[in-house]
């Protein structure tokens, strides 16, 4: 007999969009759930992101009469990834994330909308739902407090996961939690939806070399845990080179431009006041263009037309809030509080629609989060090197591989969401039904 401190049906770590879902779905469901979290108060980068989940054939894509698929948004993931991704998997979170939306709006009670303001490069149709105010950190709020409702779950905050456990077959069984890994919790099933890596140096320098000192924009707690444990178990890796860079962060503020600003005519130039790159490029690939540039900046400029269409939302007030914005009246007025050449923006905004009065911010490139991780199958279980599953052992979030390939050039827009939704939901419904029926899961 194991020597458990607690023991639980499931026990899920990691609560960001992933670990959230995943118990939603599982306590739902009637499985006993304990999730586990390192510090909410270092946040997680579902709350630091503009909550877009990318769906296709929702309630409010057919009020509007928008056309799309999930079989037509998994071929654009695809394709921009190269065909660098598991294919099964990205077509099942693809038909998952309707499935996604409505939970959301129906069961957790948050309202949703979908961002008609404009689209994404790479993007066919409008598919990206947002929480109010275009932030995550609502998302968050509401999954906790509809989780709260269930009598059968149980949230440990500051209670970070140190380990995941195995019985003589090599089967999980539990994991180790505490501060110091003191304590034993048995477990039919585990969910690692903890994090990706992008706050740990060491192990950035071994799989993404190119962004190890660029400025990370993610949660500071996302150091890569649950991808050690399970290389400790003999899992498989997949995608460790992956990332989403973001090619428009505020240095030095804290803050970002939205992708929304390039898309609505906003231009971009570097420091000599050239236009260097065309602004459909995605802003995960943007990232490295604009740290190619002199001194590793760039200047973003838009509009006041533009200005009023983000300003209702959540991370736009925080660049003006901190301060990030210049504005003028005149070419000349925005030139120079930009520190650039007014003569060369003035022949850079020439084809432009950008009219006074201006707005512009100092960008640079920076990583938003990991990529790779853990392989999975298509319903989340965690794979060996010889692909076999894990017995009991699940992945999602940012310690799974996503289904951005290999390069932030893969990173289709909404992938990190879709990824940590879709197959929360997944994973969360298999382990219940793993755990309710065993012989048939």
């Amino acid at each position: 007999m194991e020597n458990w401190d607690l023991e639980t049906e499931l026990v899920v770590v990691g609560a960001g969009a992933c670990g959230l879902m995943a118990s939603f779905a599982a306590a739902q469901r009637g499985v006993e759930v304990i999730l586990l979290e390192k510090d909410t108060k270092l946040g997680c980068n579902t709350e630091l992101a503009s909550g877009s989940i990318a769906a296709a054939g929702t309630r409010f894509q057919k009020a509007l009469g928008i056309q799309g698929t999930p079989e037509q948004m998994a071929e654009e993931v695809m394709r921009k990834n190269g065909g660098r991704a598991d294919r099964e998997i990205v077509l099942a979170l693809c038909r998952k994330a309707r499935d996604v939306v409505d939970l959301i709006v129906d069961e957790v009670r948050l309202p949703l909308t979908l961002n008609t303001d404009a689209g994404r490069p790479g993007q066919s149709f409008l598919r990206m739902h947002n929480p109010p105010g275009r932030s995550g950190a609502p998302l968050v709020r509401a999954m906790h407090e509809a989780l709260a409702r269930f009598p059968n779950f149980t949230f440990a905050d500051q209670t970070p996961g140190a380990g995941v456990l195995t019985d003589s077959r090599g089967a999980v069984n539990g994991v180790l939690c505490g501060a110091e890994g003191e304590q034993r919790i048995g477990a039919q099933k585990v969910i690692l939806a903890c994090d990706g890596f992008g706050a740990n140096k060491e192990m950035l320098r071994e799989y993404i070399s190119e962004m190890a000192e660029a400025e990370y924009i993610g949660a500071q707690g996302n150091t890569g845990d649950g991808i050690r444990w399970g290389m400790a178990l003999g899992a498989a890796l997949e995608h460790m080179s992956g990332h989403q860079g973001h090619g428009l962060v505020c240095p030095g503020y804290g803050t970002r431009l939205s992708p929304d600003i390039a898309v609505l005519g906003g231009i971009l130039v570097n420091l000599n006041t050239e236009r260097f790159v065309r602004e459909d490029i995605g802003y995960s690939e943007l990232a490295h263009v604009v740290l190619k540039q002199p001194r590793g900046l760039a200047v973003e400029i838009f509009d006041q037309r533009i200005y009023d269409i983000l300003a209702g939302t959540a991370h736009f007030r925080d660049t003006i809030e901190a301060g990030a914005l210049r504005s003028g009246d005149t070419v000349e007025e925005i030139a120079a509080a930009l520190r650039l050449d007014p003569a060369k923006l003035a022949r850079s905004l020439e084809g432009s629609e950008l009219e006074p009065r201006y707005y512009g911010a100092h960008i640079t490139g920076g990583l938003a989060h990991t990529q790779g991780g853990l392989k999975i199958d298509v319903h989340g279980r965690v794979l060996r090197k010889d692909g076999g599953v894990i017995p009991n052992l699940y992945a999602g979030g940012g310690t799974a591989a996503g289904i951005s390939g290999d390069s932030a050039e893969g990173y289709l827009s909404g992938n990190g969401l879709l990824s940590a939704l879709s197959m929360g939901l997944i994973a969360g419904e298999h382990a219940a039904a793993a755990i309710k029926a065993p012989e048939s899961a």
